[in-house]
């Protein structure tokens, strides 16, 4: 076990578990594959227990490490392919930091700490033009909504707004044996590729985000219901309009729309604006 993991009191409140079983760190390795002069973004570093490994699988890519706590940061191992940056993901601007250091069409990867991990990743998102792909570990019930289809209970906000954006893949399940201290939840890891230009045009992300969650606020209740219940008028007649214009029966359920309704529905709203 890393000696500095060992030595750490993790903080609860921080959700911070980290991944201890070479095994499963070794299947992550080969799942990622970094290829020779590459660089990638590691997102969560924690003690490097996921860093050091990539750093020196046979590719030997360059790592840009971000890690929020000090007391961790402190203790980072020193690497010449290794730049670590304490700061907290959450208030991070990924595009001004890749622009900052002429990274293009990167990949990401990186275990997030659970109870901010939907935060971070659509904060990734929104930098998603300068993104390659993503490959994080989320909770498994996370994971589940994330690759969740239209109509399913576990289909929400957060499953629409990740598939437009990429095409997203459970890739394995990880025990909470694999990790100290042991979760009480089972974890995923969780692979996101990038779509581009070949994503459902949105009109802007302002638009398609506000749209998204308002629909999906009650997302068992008709469509014609969730624009009834919202607060903003501007934003419900906004909606009302656009649907008016589609083929899109008011009388569905909101959970049964797919993401291309959506993202029609709010092309048509930001051209309204």
């Amino acid at each position: 076990m890393n000696r500095t993991i060992a030595a750490f009191r993790p903080s609860r409140s921080k959700g911070q578990c980290f991944l201890t079983d070479a095994g499963v760190i070794g299947h992550i390795v080969e799942t990622i594959a970094p290829t020779p002069g590459e660089t990638l973004l590691e997102i969560g570093a924690g003690a490097g227990q996921l860093t050091v490994p990539l750093l020196a699988s046979p590719a030997a890519p360059r790592v840009i490490a971000i890690e929020a706590d000090p007391r961790l940061a402190a203790k980072f191992p020193s690497h010449e392919k290794l730049v670590l940056i304490r700061a907290d993901a959450l208030k991070l601007d990924f595009a001004a930091l890749l622009n900052e250091r002429g990274l293009d069409a990167i990949r990401v990867v990186g275990n997030l700490p659970y109870s901010i991990a939907a935060p971070i990743l659509l904060r990734l998102l929104s930098a998603s033009t300068r993104l390659r792909s993503l490959t994080l570990m989320f909770q498994k019930e996370v994971a589940t909504r994330l690759t969740a289809r239209p109509g399913t209970k576990e289909y929400s906000s957060l499953s629409v707004l990740a598939q437009q954006a990429a095409r997203v893949e459970l890739l394995f399940r990880i025990p909470p044996t694999a990790f100290k201290p042991r979760p009480r939840v089972t974890s995923s890891l969780v692979g996101f590729s990038l779509l581009h230009d070949e994503a459902p045009e949105i009109g802007n992300e302002d638009t398609f985000r506000a749209v998204v969650r308002a629909l999906l606020a009650h997302r068992r209740k008709t469509i014609a219901n969730n624009i009834k219940h919202l607060a903003s008028p501007n934003l419900a007649s906004g909606i009302l309009e656009a649907v008016s214009e589609t083929s899109i029966d008011t009388a569905r359920r909101a959970e049964t729309l797919s993401v291309e309704e959506f993202a029609e529905i709010s092309r048509i709203c930001a051209l309204q604006a």
